[in-house]
């Protein structure tokens, strides 16, 4: 009885196998226990079978130990388990011409148009894998993908775990829906790539630059089936993952430049090999109205709370702490005058949430998206933008062309992609000789400043782009970018903004080389942007020495809002630029491009305050009082022309110490900028010549300057008594409001 069963499980594994015999499998029938020792899996139908693409070529692929325990008489309520010591699987990156695709071997495995007892046993299987170890080679690179203690299992809808497998799923009897649920977690992901100093290095002899390591995560997979056939209706997939620590040098990302470029190369290049198929199945993003009806007449409460109508992949990572490091210790690497040795820079991001929605209606409330407060502003911009949009391609002259618009329009599918930061921080450049005590932060968040929501992000960004599904011949909306920010500090650093430079420099020259910059023949709208800063405030060091406690030693700009938009809702009044329509005569070109050029922004402040202090904890003079700002940015070839006017008129508060120490700034600035331009020769050395010129314009109907003389002793700093006095008086007589108006 063994004997027969052992051949039929190799004939039927030998599809999958290479020289599988019954002397590997190790059989207990009624115990239903089975062992099988080094699979060695057939290579071209593991490749058919993960309908892998061309410029990828499965070498070998081989597991050392898989054991089997079946349940026969615990079916209904527990899972067939499978242990798997390791798997071991060589893949090569190639361009060469795929072969024909052979029959897929597990197209007759079960019969689609059925699903009944056996398909809910298949899918309820757990799987258990020690470790996943996948080598990739090529020419140029190498590298490996390693998962530790590797487990699948069937879940309950809260992702706990269940004695039942009846837990699992939630059918609805009215729409004949089922909802299903399982959970893939490791305690190890290592990721790691290097390249090759020849092309007959073996794998086992390549260094590993490039590493990323994972402590654990998970992947939460919920499944809505049709009951009647099992074909999946919708998806939603999460990945979370725990602590990132990545500790990244420029040669690593000039490394990772380089395989991205190689990988594009391979992918153009399997494109012209293969000839790719226009047929494609039908796929509905929508719910069937029947459905719809139904599942609001349904009765299963269950169903109703842990339903979903669209397919969606997520990413949680609960903290991402990123070291970006400068390992070039060779002078001529460097800018003249350079005093930086082995900078780093360290930026930490606290629960990073990326959400992607393929096939979402493009006009819907978003109150099915996941953690995503509804209704906001956002929100409201995306749909202005489409209402403004379908005025825009609304006004054809074809009268069919404009029914068909209106008719489709209600259908219009949007691909979105978001993603949000809870909270964010950014040091400034250190290196071998900054002491701990002496970091400060670039940027930092003031979220426990403002006592914000929990729901609300320092970061969020939205990307949207649309589409008609039924029809690629009617006209689409313009993509879309929705950039929010705040409320931060940003701390103005010279030695950071320099070493920021050349990181940049660095990066962009390894994508210049490696050519994964867009062609720019390319006939591609660029996308409608908004950016929305919330409460920014930029700290600037006055410079010292502070020979006398009398001189501020820092200057701070704070306002509510600032906003940058290319919507052509926000360039609909242009009379209130003075500047466009006086003096017409005066500098044509730049005030057409100002009016009518194609990539322009529109920006606006709310009324700005900047003040002048001793220090982060002392009470600030007032220097601009409660002006708002609005402004247009043309960017052109070569030619960027500024525009920005205040709303009011601009009232000026300073004393001669504040007025020396900002005189001190516009020197140290002049300096920096001059520094600036010799690091770009240096940059742009053996490279040809790329000039961009600004214009900048402004017209501002009146300024009112007050000089401020300080009458009698000023107190001292440390008698905080006293300057506690001194300061209130003093913001007292500002206060007046002859002196403003």
């Amino acid at each position: 009885m063994t004997s027969i069963i052992k051949n039929q499980l190799v004939k039927h594994l030998s599809k999958f196998t290479k020289n599988l015999k019954p002397e590997q499998i190790s059989l207990d029938v009624l115990k239903g226990n089975s062992k099988l020792q080094f699979i060695e899996i057939n290579e071209d139908v593991l490749t058919e079978i993960l309908e892998l693409p061309s410029w990828l070529k499965i070498k070998k692929a081989y597991c050392t130990g898989v054991a089997v325990n079946v349940p026969w008489t615990k079916l209904k309520t527990c899972p067939i388990q499978i242990f798997i010591d390791e798997i071991n699987v060589d893949v090569e990156l190639t361009n060469e011409k795929k072969k024909a695709p052979k029959s897929n071997p597990l197209g007759n495995l079960g019969d689609s148009t059925s699903y009944g007892f056996i398909n809910k046993i298949v899918e309820n299987m757990s799987l258990y894998i020690s470790s996943v170890e996948i080598n990739f080679d090529s020419d140029v690179f190498g590298g490996s993908f390693m998962l530790q203690r590797l487990s699948v299992e069937s879940r309950s809808p809260g992702w706990a775990q269940v004695k039942d497998l009846r837990q699992t799923r939630i059918t609805c009897s009215t729409s004949n829906r089922t909802l299903m649920f399982k959970q893939l977690s490791w305690h190890l992901l290592r990721i790691e790539a290097s390249a090759k100093t020849s092309k007959n290095e073996q794998r086992s002899k390549i260094n590993a630059p490039l590493r990323l390591i994972t402590s654990g995560g998970k992947i939460r997979i919920a499944l809505k089936k049709n009951a009647t056939d099992g074909s999946v209706i919708h998806a939603r997939i999460q990945t979370i993952l725990d602590d990132i620590l990545w500790v990244a040098t420029l040669p690593q990302l000039r490394s990772a430049i380089s395989f991205a470029s190689y990988i594009a190369d391979l992918v153009k290049e399997s494109q012209k090999n293969n000839v790719i198929s226009t047929a494609h199945a039908s796929d509905n993003p929508f719910i069937k109205e029947a459905d719809k009806s139904s599942d609001a007449k349904t009765t299963t409460s269950a169903y109703n709370i842990f339903h979903f109508d669209q397919t969606s992949y997520h990413l949680h990572v609960k903290k991402i702490d990123l070291h970006l490091c400068d390992d070039a210790h060779t002078a001529s690497d460097y800018p003249p005058d350079w005093d930086i040795d082995s900078g780093a820079m360290q930026v930490t991001l606290h629960q990073v949430l990326i959400d992607v929605y393929p096939k979402a209606h493009a006009q819907s409330d978003r109150s099915t998206w996941m953690r995503y407060p509804n209704p906001n502003p956002i929100a409201t911009w995306f749909n202005s933008h489409l209402n403004e949009q379908f005025m825009l391609l609304g006004n054809v002259e074809d009268e069919t062309t404009k029914q068909r618009l209106e008719r489709c329009w209600p259908q219009l599918i949007g691909f979105f992609v978001v993603l949000r930061v809870h909270d964010l921080t950014v040091q400034c450049v250190s290196d071998m000789n900054t002491k701990k005590d002496a970091l400060t932060n670039l940027f930092e968040s003031e979220r426990h400043l403002h006592s914000l929501p929990s729901d609300q992000q320092i970061v969020h960004v939205e990307f949207g782009t649309f589409y008609h599904p039924h029809s690629d011949k009617l006209p689409v909306p313009n993509s879309a970018v929705y950039f929010q920010l705040g409320p931060f500090t940003v701390s103005f650093d010279e030695r950071t903004t320099r070493w920021c430079c050349y990181v940049v420099h660095a990066l962009s020259s390894a994508i210049e080389d490696g050519n994964l910059i867009p062609e720019k023949d390319l006939d591609v709208r660029p996308p409608t942007i908004k950016i929305s800063l919330l409460m920014p405030r930029l700290v600037l060091n006055l410079p010292g020495p502070f020979t006398d406690f009398n001189f501020p030693q820092r200057l701070v700009a704070s306002m509510s809002s600032l906003s940058i938009s290319s919507s052509p809702y926000d360039f609909k009044d242009h009379k209130k630029f003075i500047s466009l329509y006086r003096k017409k005569k005066e500098y044509p070109e730049i005030k057409q491009r100002l009016s009518s050029g194609k990539n322009r922004f529109h920006l606006s402040t709310s009324p700005v305050w900047i003040e002048i202090d001793h220090g982060p904890q002392t009470k600030g003079f007032p220097f601009l009082h409660d002006v708002s700002f609005n402004g247009i940015v043309a960017i052109d070839k070569d030619q960027v022309d500024v525009l920005v006017e205040p709303v009011e008129d601009i009232s000026i508060v300073v004393d001669h110490y504040q007025f020396l120490q900002l005189t001190r700034l516009g020197d140290k600035f002049t300096q920096f900028f001059d520094q600036l331009t010799l690091d770009m020769k240096h940059y742009n050395m053996g490279k040809p010549k790329s000039n961009v010129r600004v214009d900048f314009l402004s017209a501002i109907a009146r300024i009112r300057l007050y000089i401020v003389l300080t009458m009698g002793e000023i107190p001292s700093p440390y008698d905080q008594s006293a300057m506690n006095n001194f300061n209130h008086s003093f913001m007292d007589r500002l206060s007046g409001r002859s002196i403003f108006y």
